[in-house]
């Protein structure tokens, strides 16, 4: 009864529509200066003159990218013994071993998976043309517009004691899953243009790039815990699904980017501020109104079980998820004209949309071909400074210069079903112009 191996299955699909995952090619090259990303002004509106190649007006994304990120908790087959667990409460029989072993064993795997079992994804998902750009000689600038579909979710385990029922001869336990989830929609309107410099395109001095972007935010924001003993046979994707939408708080709020870039001849260097005004969203709230909700129900259940993990401090009724300002510094180094080399860096830790906390290094080195016939490549590697300290490593082609294909492998793996799997891994798909 696999019912944790369909969860990020439904999870996907019903936010599948952010924060913890680089789209297209940076995936691999990290959020820095490299004009050969369309995604490059999205995450440093300074880049937007860069993005447009010389003598043209505008330059668009074809078809829709999807970027996916999934990173696990240092759990050994953490779903695999949660499943096992929800079988023997539903059916006490399938116990082949004493009372006492059972218990020995499900409390010390309970323990574990409260301090480390998780899982998180992270979706990101972009429409036809966008991002677009549009260069205006009048203006001595760069106008871009992007729509952008993002969502990230965990699954978290909220332990506690498994006990035997000695009347019934079931065991019973409070062990719960608590699930958060956030679906954001971002419309982003930007302009950047060059401040210092030379009117060449370029030359040994250097030039100096501003950008601004300006973000409307719609955010929706839903946290969710049931009881394991409460599924009485369901799959936990249903239950989910069935009491995803009664929890749900949608906010809406506009959010500011700032950036400059100095691009001369043999490198090119960033600094960008994203959330500049800091906007907060709300999630819905847990453990309150609880007689309103129908008896020997899940809901009830779940809203009853909430009121006692906030009253033991495990649990916060209600919550807030603000976007703090985020400095980050980004350079690339021009080896030749093919060859590069790019790093990035957040200069403090982060909270993602579902409480993780971020703070990420990026390292890559690319090459560009000059044909498309040759397929462009790059490899990298991406380390969190805070948080759960995980690092990846990262590797892409383009081919035909338009469709480019990234991956992410994590260097820390667990055992999943007898065989080793890494804790991070995920892919990109995009399809853009490179020129």
């Amino acid at each position: 009864m696999k019912k944790l191996a369909v969860l990020f299955c439904f999870i996907s699909v019903q936010v599948f529509a952010v924060g913890g995952v680089n789209p297209g090619s940076s995936m691999t090259s990290g959020p820095s200066p490299n004009h050969f990303s369309i995604s490059s002004s999205i995450q440093n509106p300074a880049m937007a003159p860069l993005m447009v190649p010389e003598g043209e007006r505008w330059r668009i994304n074809y078809l829709p990218s999807i970027s996916s990120s999934t990173e696990l908790g240092d759990v050994e087959n953490f779903a695999d013994d949660l499943d096992e667990l929800v079988d023997l409460i539903d059916d006490p029989s399938t116990n082949n071993d004493s009372a006492e072993v059972t218990l020995d064993r499900f409390n010390d795997v309970l323990v574990r998976m409260g301090r480390n079992g998780y899982i998180k994804q992270s979706i990101n998902v972009s429409i036809p043309i966008a991002p677009a750009y549009y260069h205006s000689n009048s203006q001595e600038g760069t106008y871009f517009l992007d729509l952008n579909f993002g969502a990230q979710a965990s699954l978290q385990v909220i332990d506690q004691v498994l006990r035997l029922d000695e009347q019934n001869q079931s065991f019973t336990t409070d062990t719960s899953i608590y699930v958060k989830s956030g679906i954001e929609n971002k419309l982003s309107f930007g302009y950047g243009r060059q401040i210092f410099g030379s009117n060449k395109r370029l030359n040994k001095k250097g030039k100096l790039y501003a950008g601004v972007k300006l973000n409307l935010i719609q955010l929706e924001l839903s946290k969710q815990i049931t009881r394991l003993e409460d599924l009485d046979g369901e799959d936990v994707s249903d239950v989910i699904r069935d009491e995803y939408d009664k929890n749900l708080e949608s906010n809406t709020d506009f959010g500011v980017d700032v950036g400059i870039v100095w691009d001369a001849e043999w490198y090119r260097a960033g600094f960008h501020i994203d959330n500049l005004i800091s906007p907060e969203f709300s999630y819905g709230n847990v453990g309150v109104n609880c007689t309103s909700r129908a008896e020997n129900t899940i809901e009830r259940s779940s809203c009853e079980l909430s009121q006692r993990l906030i009253a033991d401090g495990r649990l916060k009724a209600s919550e807030k998820h603000k976007k703090h300002a985020l400095m980050r510094i980004d350079g690339l180094l021009k080896i030749t004209d093919r060859w590069f080399v790019s790093s990035a860096l957040d200069l403090a830790e982060y909270d993602d949309i579902v409480g993780f906390e971020n703070q990420w290094f990026n390292l890559a080195m690319s090459y560009e071909s000059s044909g498309h016939w040759v397929p462009s490549a790059r490899i990298g590697y991406q380390e969190n400074l805070a948080g759960t300290g995980l690092s990846s490593y990262t590797f892409g082609f383009t081919f035909f210069k338009c469709v480019s294909l990234d991956f992410e492998w994590g260097t820390e793996s667990i055992t999943v079903d007898g065989d080793s799997a890494p804790r991070r891994f995920g892919f990109s798909i995009a399809f853009a112009e490179s020129f």
